[in-house]
């Protein structure tokens, strides 16, 4: 098999009732160019191990695997997954989506070698039950169907992964992206700083699956605001190292105004924090609350 020009890389734990989906959207994939599906999997416990030894055994040039003997947890498998390719370009998904469109890949990598100067594009994203029956013909609107500038990649704005098909540019994960609890902001944020994004119209949309064993799609309100506010505080704390004081302020200053309007650390897990952080985080908190307090506190009718 030639080098792959796109490396189609898939998570997955215990997605059993759902992977054959994810596969199949992959390899249904009609390229003129080379390319291959890594997995990784974090010592899944359901049978998706089993499955996916199946589709490399009838897919051996195609497919590679990273089995995890161990539970090593999301963070890392997904680091293990995204470092693993030396292909020039790499497309996202997760074992309980699924790409429904056939030429997905090939109007992505054609659309970046065209425009050297964009590092990523991406595409619309539906959400879907665990049935695959649709709830939502769009997801995040107002943050996926768009051009996104270098700015706003910097600044958080998120391509949905299973929509997102990159430059395998970043050479060096920094030490904040493995301390960060979310790691697809952080790599959005990374990739801005070789260029912009393109959004594609054309390209159908992937399905985003929402189901009870979904980690992120059902977790509460505040505890989502708490994991972004966590990994805003490591994207300050990298572009303060590195010197981009520009971005470090801005992250700072979306972390005070959360802070302000809201109570994002509440219950916040001090694995994610050193120390020092933690009990910085929580000053922001404590200064914040007691500003609302005196603004907003409730006045006696005399």
């Amino acid at each position: 098999m030639e080098a792959p020009l796109v490396s189609a890389c898939l998570i997955t734990y215990n997605h059993a009732s759902y992977v054959r989906q994810s596969v199949e959207g992959m390899l249904m994939q009609k390229t003129t160019f080379p390319w291959e599906l890594i997995i990784a999997d974090d010592c899944s416990t359901d049978g998706t191990r089993d499955i996916l030894l199946e589709y490399k055994a009838q897919h051996p040039e195609r497919i590679r695997l990273i089995l995890q003997e161990k539970n090593v947890g999301a963070s890392r498998n997904w680091f293990d997954l995204v470092t693993t390719p030396k292909s020039k370009y790499i497309a996202l998904c997760e074992g309980d989506d699924y790409w429904t469109d056939p030429e997905k890949l090939q109007q992505q990598v054609s659309f970046l070698e065209a425009n050297p100067n964009y590092v990523a594009c991406f595409h619309g994203v539906e959400v879907v039950n665990s049935e695959g029956k649709q709830i939502r013909d769009q997801k995040n609107t107002f943050v996926h169907n768009k051009d996104l500038s270098t700015d706003e990649l910097i600044m958080g704005r998120v391509m949905s992964t299973l929509s997102l098909c990159y430059r395998n540019v970043i050479s060096e994960f920094p030490p904040e992206y493995h301390k960060s609890p979310t790691g697809d902001n952080f790599l959005c944020s990374l990739l801005g700083n070789y260029g912009p994004a393109k959004f594609l119209p054309q390209v159908k949309p992937s399905a985003y699956r929402m189901h009870k064993a979904g980690s992120w799609s059902l977790t509460g309100d505040e505890q989502k605001k708490m994991t972004l506010m966590l990994s805003y505080f490591w994207l300050w704390q990298y572009y303060a190292r590195i010197g981009k004081k520009e971005y470090a302020l801005a992250y700072y200053r979306r972390i005070l105004l959360e802070g302000f309007y809201s109570n994002p650390f509440k219950g916040v897990v001090p694995g994610y924090l050193g120390k020092p952080e933690l009990l910085l985080v929580r000053g922001i908190r404590r200064f914040f609350r007691g500003l609302r307090y005196f603004f907003w506190k409730p006045r006696i009718e005399s």
